[in-house]
C-alpha cells in the first residue's frame, strides 16, 4: 500500500513538472532577447598609394564614416578611432583624389577595442594600358579541360610609365559586355618597371575557375591600377559577391579569342 502511494505521488509530481515545462515553452524559433549593447572602440591604421604607385608618408585626411553617422579622420600616421557600441557596421573610407573603400557587414561585439588594419585607398593611375597586335594568342590546348592552356595577353603601356612595377587588371567573360563590374574572372598581370610593352598570360586554371570552357569565346578587357589588389580602393558587391575596384584607370578596348580544344 505504501509503495503504491509513493508511485502515485511520484507520477503526479512528474505530470505537474511536464505541464509546467510545456506551458513555459515559447514558439519554436522565437529569438531570445537582445544582448546588452557594450561600448568600446573600432580602430585601424590604413595605407595610401598615389597615382604613380608610391606610398606617401602623410596618411592624414581620410574620413571614416559609419552607416550610423559617426565619423573620424586619420592622423598623419593613418590611425583612426571610432567610439561605438555593439552592432553591425558599414564603414566608408574617403579622401579627395582617391577611390573610396567600403567595408560591409563589420561585426563589432563591443566592450573593448577592435582593430581593422586591412584598409587601403589608392589613386587612379597616371599611365594607360591597351592591347598590342595581336592582342591575344594561345599556347597549348586540351581536349577535355583548359588546365594546360595559356592565353597570352599582349599589352602596351602609355602615358607616364612608372619607375616601379605596375599592375594591370584583366577581366574576362563569355559576355561581350565584360567590364570591371561585370565579369566571370579576373587576373592581375604585373608589368616590370620601365616596360612599354609586355606579354602576360591567363592560365587554363584561371579560366576553369571562372567556368570558361574549351570552345567558348572569351572576351577580355584591361585596366591599369596604381596598386596591387591588397592596396587598392575597393568594396565587395553584396549582391554578386564580387570585388569592385574603385580607382582603376581608363579601360582598354574589348578583345576576344576562342578557347581552343
Amino acid at each position: 500500500m505504501k509503495t503504491q502511494l509513493i508511485r502515485t505521488l511520484t507520477y503526479s509530481l512528474m505530470l505537474v513538472i511536464a505541464v509546467a515545462l510545456f506551458n513555459c515553452k515559447g514558439k519554436q524559433g522565437d529569438p531570445g532577447p537582445d544582448g546588452p549593447a557594450l561600448s568600446g572602440s573600432i580602430n585601424g591604421v590604413l595605407s595610401l598609394t598615389t597615382s604613380t604607385g608610391t606610398l606617401p608618408t602623410d596618411l592624414s585626411g581620410v574620413t571614416v564614416k559609419t552607416n550610423k553617422g559617426d565619423s573620424a579622420v586619420t592622423n598623419t600616421a593613418g590611425v583612426w578611432t571610432l567610439n561605438e557600441t555593439t552592432g553591425i557596421y558599414t564603414l566608408t573610407f574617403t579622401k579627395s583624389g582617391y577611390g573610396p573603400t567600403i567595408v560591409n557587414g563589420y561585426s563589432y561585439v563591443g566592450g573593448s577595442a577592435a582593430y581593422l588594419n586591412t584598409v587601403a585607398l589608392s589613386q587612379t593611375p597616371n599611365f594607360t594600358v591597351g592591347f598590342a597586335t595581336p592582342a591575344l594568342d594561345t599556347i597549348g590546348a586540351n581536349s577535355t579541360a583548359t588546365k594546360d592552356l595559356h592565353i597570352n595577353v599582349n599589352l602596351t603601356i602609355g602615358g607616364t610609365v612608372p619607375e616601379q612595377d605596375l599592375e594591370v587588371f584583366v577581366y574576362y567573360s563569355t559576355n561581350s559586355g565584360v567590364s570591371s563590374t561585370n565579369y566571370m574572372g579576373m587576373s592581375v598581370i604585373t608589368v616590370p618597371a620601365g616596360q612599354a610593352t609586355y606579354k602576360g598570360s591567363i592560365t587554363g586554371a584561371n579560366l576553369l575557375a571562372a567556368q570558361i570552357e574549351t570552345g567558348d569565346i572569351v572576351y577580355m578587357i584591361a585596366y591599369p591600377s596604381s596598386a596591387p589588389t591588397a592596396l587598392s580602393s575597393k568594396y565587395v558587391n553584396e549582391s554578386t559577391g564580387k570585388t569592385v575596384y574603385t580607382a582603376l584607370g581608363a579601360a582598354s578596348v574589348v578583345e576576344n579569342i576562342k578557347v581552343p580544344q
